[in-house]
């Protein structure tokens, strides 16, 4: 730590303000502190730990010979209840705090800049406080991919170190065991009552809010598909869309009391698990809500008014579990006229993922009615193998722009599991680590990519070659060299889904989808690409030279690697694919069998790395819903390998 220089530190404090003098660390340390203070230093656990940082500084060696290092630890009630003041001076280091969060960020702080910065530090003062009270995650975990309670842990000790204290598991489907329904659901692994209490326990000692979450009236349809469920559903027999189209059916009738019987049940089940005082009840995508079973009702007083009479239904339930109920804003923005009746013990969630579309619009009219509100922008990692780095951070960037400016009290970043839950654990850091800078303090941390590269590198993947921060941006950039329309995932990805058949054939399916999604709310219009093929594998070269330069000293040094080799093994095949589709340089048979015959082998290897990686971090369930489109996609390569084969045979 050198005056002058940036402090290494993130996210950013508020205020930070050099002194005269500096000073080491002494391997010993000895503890100043009240009573009251005394006993927080307790709880936050801040002996042992500065001691294990002390001992595992990343720069010199602490002093031996010299006295221990006074800590003076004071509560002064004004503070933030989430801030803290640190001051470094020939004293030793004083720490104020009002709350026992407070004191946590104080060490958390502390304890990265011992990591980062060594044990010879200048006098400095560091005034600090977040600008969002609540700064989170939102994990899915109801599609596909499940994971393991060890790598919550890890997730949750990620949390605590970048001062984030939410966290969300999403569910929908069977992914929270709830007993009375299991045999519904055979071959399901889902996480247990016993887990989550486990977790819950974790993550409040480092003051991060495990948040129940189930969705209860959309997103049902792996429930609604089951024979034993399907007359709950809105349309149990599919929404009518239009091109002869009919979408399975994933909204319950809010009218059929067993509707709220069986959302009774789960959160009776569920919400008991949990110390936090909310639940987030979702409610978001009603797909069809008022045109079908429910009809009649909503002919008499509209879909908003419908909407609002099965959420109070839910909203008690949630209030007779002594908690408070957070929702999707969806539904709220499309019917305002119902948004008076949002009671206000609800905080609603504004979503959006894509960055051409502004939060403020919605973040100003939430702000000026008064109601309680977060916004949650996205990780852009679904869907696209590799993410959409830029996406993210102008999504990111705006949600904490305009949630500041209209009195938002949280930023969310959600990580959804669209299309089989591709991405792996380190494709998401980079919105986590971003969310949680500008989360912190926002102007400080906007579009301030090095800061972000760096912490990643040194504190997330301790990389020797300072390399892996940049290569995750810079793996989530490919989407610019489709020059697709598609919205909220990459060609790559869908190319990946699809499979092998025309491009004409594929640029028909994909405007019908995006035309199917328009009719349900989405943006619509038709599909375009220029696609860039020569620039594509150009760009595939460079992370593949970037990515051999990994020098990883984490525990999971390996796994991450392996992991990373595999992500770009799937983008290579969607190069493969469109080269094979486009017949680019395949001018007979011959080289087309040359060709799909390579990707065969690449995708066989892709597919058998898939399975064991995703062995080592998660369940077992939903593995084999993850990885369909690429055993469909293996077995059309062997079919088209054989029919060109046949043919030439034939000539």
């Amino acid at each position: 730590m050198r005056q002058g220089n940036p402090v290494r530190l993130y996210p950013q404090p508020r205020r930070l303000q050099w002194l005269e003098g500096e000073t080491r660390w002494s391997s010993r340390i000895s503890v100043n502190a009240s009573e009251e203070a005394g006993q927080a230093v307790e709880r936050v656990r801040l002996v042992p730990r500065l001691g294990q940082a002390i001992a595992g500084c990343g720069e010199g060696r602490a002093v031996d010979e010299q006295p221990a290092t006074a800590i003076s630890v004071y509560h002064r009630e004004e503070l933030h209840p989430q801030g803290y003041v640190l001051e470094w001076n020939e004293n030793g280091l004083r720490i104020e705090y009002s709350r026992d969060a407070g004191l946590y960020y104080a060490l958390v702080t502390v304890e990265q800049l011992l990591s980062r910065e060594g044990v010879h530090w200048n006098y400095f003062r560091i005034e600090d406080a977040p600008d969002f009270p609540v700064r989170g995650i939102m994990l899915d975990i109801g599609r596909h991919k499940i994971p393991k309670l060890t790598e919550l842990y890890k997730l949750v000790d990620r949390m605590a170190e970048l001062k984030l204290n939410h966290l969300q598991l999403y569910m929908e489907g069977f992914c929270f065991e709830y007993g009375q329904y299991k045999d519904a659901f055979p071959g399901s692994t889902p996480i247990t009552a016993a887990e989550l209490r486990q977790l819950d326990v974790y993550a409040a000692q480092r003051f991060v809010d495990l948040v129940p979450n189930q969705n209860c009236l959309g997103h049902m349809g792996e429930w609604l598909n089951k024979p034993e469920f399907r007359e709950l559903a809105e349309h149990p027999n599919g929404l009518p869309l239009p091109n002869q189209v009919t979408f399975p059916p994933t909204t319950l009738n809010p009218v059929d009391p067993r509707s709220m019987d069986l959302i009774k049940d789960m959160f009776d089940t569920l919400l008991p698990n949990f110390s936090s005082p909310y639940v987030n009840v979702n409610m978001d995508e009603p797909y069809g809500l008022g045109a079908g079973q429910s009809k009649e009702r909503c002919d008499e007083i509209g879909v908003g008014q419908l909407y609002m009479e099965y959420a109070d239904q839910v909203f008690e339930l949630v209030r007779s579990h002594g908690k408070k109920p957070l929702m999707w804003g969806d539904v709220l923005a499309s019917h305002p006229e119902v948004i008076d009746r949002i009671p206000e013990d609800v905080t609603v969630l504004d979503w959006n993922y894509e960055c051409n579309l502004s939060f403020e619009a919605h973040c100003k009219m939430l702000g000026s009615k008064g109601i309680s509100f977060y916004v949650c922008p996205g990780t852009s990692s679904w869907s696209a193998i590799s993410g959409r780095t830029d996406n993210m951070l102008n999504n990111v960037s705006d949600a904490a722009i305009h949630g500041l400016k209209y009195g938002a009290s949280g930023l969310i970043v959600a990580d959804w599991g669209d299309n089989g839950h591709w991405q792996v654990p380190a494709v998401s850091y980079p919105g986590y680590v971003y969310a949680a800078g500008v989360s912190w303090q926002t102007q400080q941390h906007l579009h301030q990519s090095e800061w972000l590269e760096n912490y990643i590198s040194e504190e997330v993947y301790r990389d020797e070659s300072g390399e892996i921060g940049s290569f995750l941006l810079e793996l989530g950039r490919y989407y610019h060299l489709e020059r697709s329309t598609l919205d909220n995932a990459t060609y790559t990805m869908r190319l990946l889904m699809d499979g092998i058949k025309s491009p004409e054939q594929f640029k028909a399916d994909m405007t019908l989808i995006m035309k199917i999604f328009g009719e349900l709310g989405g943006p619509g219009g038709e599909f375009h690409m220029d696609y860039c093929y020569a620039e594509m594998k150009e760009w595939l070269l460079q992370r593949k030279e970037q990515h051999a330069k990994l020098k990883l000293r984490d525990p999971e040094a390996e796994t991450v690697v392996d992991e990373l080799t595999n992500t770009l093994r799937l983008i290579e095949q969607g190069i493969g694919l469109h080269r094979y589709l486009h017949r680019i340089d395949l001018p007979d048979h011959q080289a087309e069998i040359e060709c799909l015959t390579e990707l065969r082998a690449g995708m066989e290897l892709a597919v058998r790395e898939f399975v064991r990686l995703w062995r080592i971090r998660n369940r077992e369930g939903g593995l084999e819903s993850s990885t369909r489109a690429m055993n469909r996609l293996l077995d059309q390569y062997k079919e088209r390998i054989e029919e060109l084969t046949a043919a030439d045979a034939a000539e």
